[in-house]
């Protein structure tokens, strides 16, 4: 039985249940077998929206099929120009929540995404959703964002929501330009910031690693195969080591784009504006993206409800959870930051030793 183009949900059903897989090969062959049943007239634009669909299927032709598709690189020029010219002037909200790690940003995303209706797409590289990608080992890497996604999410015709740890460029600043994407950067206290990423990456470990092999964990955290095993300062130590440059770049970076003119995001501390002030989060978050794709009294709704549904990174979200860090960690971590400090005042995000010693009194349930 053939499958017709009409058949949209079909499709779309199948991309879902079987794009995800680890195993290329499968993935080929599954894909090239429903292309094998779609209907003769169809199977050219089925088989674009399979290449859409994840990064590295190709439809199985022979040399003189692929000869007769080839472009010339005056019809790429054109086709891309279209292609940049639809995304870029399309009227549909896009918004990059740039985050820190564990700084409610996945919170902020899910939030969003429900009240403007709009997907949760990932801009570092091109599918229809984000489960290929993952699925691919593509969790170490930079998430820099791939043009070839900014333009296809932004043809998507409704939207979208991305949320990255991306560092800030002038490069990324012209993308957000051009395509008409809005930036809220959400940050949060460094120490409190690396002992729910630890907890985080614990508890990922111990909860995968009867389904998922030694490779497969590496490349989704990067970390030794002991990890969740190690004491708490050797664990804190070996994240730290591995992790606090980013986060110093994370935040200079957008800073001093900012500085220059170059981007002007909208910032969201989990402190100050998650825990204690989601009624003005709410507002001006709406303000920032626009009012006609965002209501401020819809996005307080769920932001008042948690985000909606509870995941894995569901956490008790407090302040001052850095202070059972070692002190050799909290050292490590000012070292870090210390030439730096003549250029920047860090103090948004890395409190001094009074602040650590205070009791913290702000706590909130969320999704981090």
């Amino acid at each position: 039985m053939s499958v017709a183009v009409a058949d949209w949900t079909e499709i779309k059903d199948f991309i879902h249940q079987n794009a995800s897989s680890p195993d290329l090969a499968a993935v080929r062959n599954s894909f090239s077998d429903f292309l094998s049943r779609t209907a003769p007239q169809d199977v050219f634009k089925v088989a674009g929206f399979l290449s859409l669909a994840h990064p590295f299927y190709l439809p199985p032709v022979d040399k003189a099929t692929a000869d007769a598709l080839t472009l010339t690189l005056t019809q790429f020029g054109e086709l891309l120009m279209r292609a940049r010219l639809t995304a870029a002037k399309a009227e549909q909200p896009r918004v990059l929540v740039a985050c820190m790690p564990k700084s409610a940003s996945t919170f902020v995303t899910n939030c969003l995404q429900q009240v403007m209706g709009v997907p949760n797409v990932a801009l570092m590289g091109a599918s229809l959703t984000r489960q290929p990608l993952h699925s691919m080992g593509i969790t170490l890497r930079e998430q820099e964002t791939d043009e070839l996604a900014l333009i296809q999410h932004g043809c998507n015709g409704v939207g979208y929501v991305a949320q990255h740890h991306v560092r800030c460029t002038p490069y990324l600043c012209h993308q957000l330009e051009m395509y008409g994407i809005r930036p809220v950067v959400t940050y949060r206290n460094v120490f409190d910031s690396f002992v729910s990423l630890d907890e985080m990456l614990v508890g990922n470990r111990r909860r995968l690693s009867e389904n998922f092999t030694t490779d497969a964990l590496y490349f989704d955290d990067g970390m030794p195969d002991t990890y969740a095993d190690l004491d708490d300062e050797t664990r804190y130590m070996l994240l730290v080591d591995r992790q606090v440059a980013w986060y110093l770049q994370f935040f200079l970076s957008w800073k001093r784009c900012e500085a220059l003119g170059l981007v002007a995001p909208l910032w969201v501390s989990y402190e100050q504006d998650f825990l204690q002030n989601r009624q003005g989060l709410a507002l001006r978050l709406a303000n920032f993206i626009g009012t006609q794709h965002v209501r401020p009294e819809a996005l307080l709704d769920v932001l008042a409800r948690n985000g909606g549904e509870k995941t894995d990174r569901f956490n008790k979200g407090v302040t001052g959870r850095g202070r059972r860090l070692p002190e050799s960690v909290r050292a490590r971590i000012r070292a870090a930051f210390e030439p730096y400090r003549q250029d920047f005042d860090f103090s948004g995000i890395l409190p001094d030793d009074e602040a650590l010693q205070r009791p913290s009194s702000a706590s909130a349930e969320c999704v981090l």
